[in-house]
């Protein structure tokens, strides 16, 4: 004897992939997703090379207002070591980044800058 011989259970687990998903198929959230993650990337590289520098720059007019103090000159040395660095470390994570995406055959990576420009500038 079946009861729920007409029973439906539709949908089993909703729409998938959350905001990514809306109803999409698998290679249109797929595209969906790694957008995201390319925009993120662009824009935390943005960010780093802005932050690098600033830093850089605070680091050399703190070398060149030292006034010989050895105190201030090493720490005006060190800022722009650790920025250098930062800056070194950032390049490696993205062409890390874009190394694992040519790998596995998606774009991680910013291949149109202007596209990332458009969405941050106000409508």
């Amino acid at each position: 004897m079946r009861l729920f011989a007409d029973a439906s259970l539709g949908t089993i687990g909703g729409d998938g992939l959350g905001p990514f998903g809306g109803g999409m198929d698998e290679a249109s959230a797929l595209t969906g997703i790694t957008n995201t993650v390319s925009s993120i990337v662009g824009f935390m590289t943005i960010v780093a090379g802005v932050w690098f520098l600033l830093h850089f720059l605070i680091g050399g007019f703190n070398w060149i207002t030292a006034g010989g103090d050895k105190t201030k000159l090493q720490t005006a040395r060190d800022r722009l070591t650790n920025a250098l660095i930062g800056l070194i470390v950032v390049v490696a994570g993205w062409a890390i980044l874009a190394l694992a995406g040519t790998f596995f055959g998606v774009d991680f990576t910013i291949s149109d800058p202007s596209g990332l420009i458009n969405s941050l500038s106000p409508q």
